[in-house]
């Protein structure tokens, strides 16, 4: 009783914040969706779609997107080249039903971490195939799955951080989702999800009071780079519908004056084409939350949007579940916890750079840092405040998915794309309490702001975990998918390492088993589908028996690289001499201990050495993956 009394006093003191935090920034007026989120409302959602529409639902094997240069597959960088259809299904959202609305996989890490289940994110579009089907006023909702966020809250309580800035952002709620596949699954619980508003023009129309101007979603292009003066070579901007010449124009001429303009000339001209005040505050939530699966890192997962009222850019934030100090690639909990607020991004960026280094730019974005950390995580902050109310709503569902999982789990067994591919949280989960995250960052940005501290920059790292003291990382990379597999696949002994003669075995059997026309060499094809049967799930391992779809798998993206690796002679196939070769050469180098053994730490940091990121998993420009004399340099090596 007493909990429960609690959790009603912090909910009330909760949304009074926000409230308060609408009032100051006058947000938008109230409409039928708002009753559609909030804080702890909690959706019971089911989809029913018919056997052969799931099946089209699947995204075609390699990507659906035709080979790239040097066949490193045509995707863009931060993609991973998914192309999902859209087809017919009918939902039921509390008793409400909509029939004939379109549903469609989305995501790109999250829909790859977790299409060994049913439990992948979706896409709602109510007006796809029924014209003016609306769900109270909005087109489209998303439901993420969050599979990689085991706290299952950072989007619920990141997206009201730049809410509370003046920042338009989705709402969010949560769903206990189920689906019916005729013929194959009757209301079967995929479990918990969170609702995210979509940024469209339902979206614009409720924050600008219009839908006009220009919405982008950039995909592959790393800030906002400047293309030329031919807007066509703006694509991977993604405009969300077609720009007049005027808009077109203004994209180019502010990432023109961002590459090419002297300082003088930028601090002249960018009040004219970027809200400046709007972008410092943007900025300053992604630094609160450490944010890097963002503007401040990758290639995508932001809007950028020009009103027509003040053709001014302003940019949005999108895809929040790896926020609060969650995002491996750009460093280890405690770097993000320390992250400097003095160059909080990773690389280059020339827009952030720019204006950072321009003082007038830089005292009002330190300036709204300070409120929003203090007011966000100080001891009476919103988000301190919500984190156990939201923790409290959702608990019951959690523990149901947890059980699931763990269920999952036991059957999945050692094979399968390896930790994170699976079900369960992978290497996503052990991140430290969002509360200890709180208490360090909110010390760390008070330390920057009085010069008694500097922070720590990130950097992408696919390298061995850790990445070395104090540096970035976190041990991303396919290693940390496939160098557990390996283990568990040739680990004869039961000792939790490979030795030499175990590591041979392996890959006579490797040979044996993919050399499918009996030439004793292998092309590229069998490269692909070897790695696939070798990496990807058993068939029947997880509930509802869900295989990839044919040719689909890790093959898609390491078969290129590897066949690169063994093809000494590039005659384009990998003969037994160059095979064998192959796997002598990784024994030596891996073997950091030199004990004639790898244990998994050594597979892990092997493998990301010689195959780095998996292509178009990050930013282009930041090197390739550290070779093994590099890894054997670093200190503790």
């Amino acid at each position: 009783m007493r909990r429960k009394l609690i959790t009603g006093l912090l909910l009330i003191i909760v949304l009074c914040s926000w409230v308060s935090a609408d009032e100051r920034t006058g947000g938008p007026p109230s409409d039928d969706s708002d009753h559609v989120f909030g804080l702890t409302r909690i959706w019971k959602i089911h989809v029913h779609v018919t056997a052969e529409n799931w099946k089209a639902m699947q995204p075609p094997a390699g990507g659906g997107l035709p080979p790239g240069p040097g066949g490193r597959g045509g995707m863009r960088p931060g993609s991973f080249g998914f192309e999902f259809e859209y087809v017919k299904a009918d939902i039921e959202l509390d008793g409400e039903s909509l029939a004939e609305i379109g549903l469609r996989f989305k995501g790109n890490g999250s829909y790859m971490l977790s299409q060994s289940s049913r439990k992948r994110p979706l896409k709602v579009d109510f007006n796809r195939f029924q014209d003016g089907q609306r769900f109270h006023g909005m087109q489209q909702l998303n439901l993420h799955n969050n599979v990689m966020d085991p706290t299952h809250v950072r989007q619920a309580l990141s997206y009201p951080v730049f809410q509370s800035a003046g920042i338009p952002s989705p709402r969010t709620a949560f769903a206990d989702v189920s689906l019916t596949i005729d013929g194959e699954c009757d209301h079967e619980p995929l479990g918990l999800y969170t609702l995210v508003e979509e940024i469209d023009k339902a979206f614009l129309k409720r924050h600008y009071r219009t839908s006009k101007g220009m919405l982008l979603k950039p995909e592959g292009t790393q800030g906002l780079e400047h293309k030329g003066d031919d807007f066509q070579a703006y694509e991977w901007f993604t405009p969300k519908s077609k720009p007049t010449e005027e808009e077109a124009q203004r994209l180019i001429e502010i990432t023109r004056l961002i590459e090419k303009a002297d300082d003088q000339q930028f601090r002249q001209n960018i009040g004219a084409l970027l809200d400046t005040d709007q972008f410092a505050r943007f900025l300053a939530v992604n630094t609160l939350l450490s944010n890097m699966d963002s503007f401040l890192t990758q290639v995508h997962n932001y809007y950028v949007y020009l009103p027509p009222q003040s053709q001014k850019f302003e940019f949005l934030p999108w895809d929040m579940d790896l926020s609060l100090g969650a995002f491996p690639m750009a460093g280890s909990a405690e770097l993000l916890q320390d992250l400097s607020i003095s160059h909080p991004h990773v690389g280059q960026n020339k827009l952030i750079e720019r204006l950072l280094a321009w003082d007038e730019f830089n005292q009002v974005y330190r300036k709204h840092l300070k409120e929003l950390a203090e007011s966000q995580f100080g001891e009476h902050g919103v988000t301190r405040l919500s984190l156990p109310v939201v923790r409290a709503a959702i608990q019951e569902l959690v523990d149901q998915d947890q059980k699931r999982t763990a269920a999952a789990q036991a059957a999945w067994g050692p094979g399968g794309f390896g930790p994170g591919f699976g079900p369960g949280p992978g290497m996503f989960g052990g991140q430290p309490p969002l509360e200890a995250f709180m208490d360090q960052r909110l010390a760390s940005i008070t330390a920057q702001l009085a010069g008694t501290s500097q922070g720590k920059e990130p950097g992408m790292s696919f390298g061995p975990p850790g990445g070395g003291p104090g540096g970035p990382g976190g041990g991303f990379g396919p290693g940390s998918f496939h160098g557990p597999q390996i283990l568990a696949a040739a680990d004869a002994s039961q000792d939790k390492t490979l030795s030499r003669g175990e590591f041979t075995v392996l890959n006579q059997k490797w040979l044996s088993e993919w050399d499918q026309d009996k030439s004793q060499s292998l092309n590229l094809d069998e490269f692909t589908q070897g790695l696939n049967t070798a990496f990807s799930p058993p068939p029947g391992a997880t509930p509802g028996g869900f295989k990839p779809p044919t040719g689909f798998g890790p093959g898609t993206f390491l078969a290129a690289p590897f066949l690169k690796l063994a093809d000494a002679d590039q005659d384009g196939q990998a003969s037994q001499a160059e095979w064998i070769s192959l796997f002598e050469t990784w024994f030596k180098s891996w073997d950091t201990g030199q004990d004639e053994s790898l244990n998994q730490e050594e597979l892990v940091a092997g493998f990301n050495a010689e195959f780095g990121p998996p292509p178009g998993a990050g930013p282009p420009g930041f090197g390739p993956p550290p070779t093994s004399e590099q890894r054997r340099s670093r200190p503790g090596k």
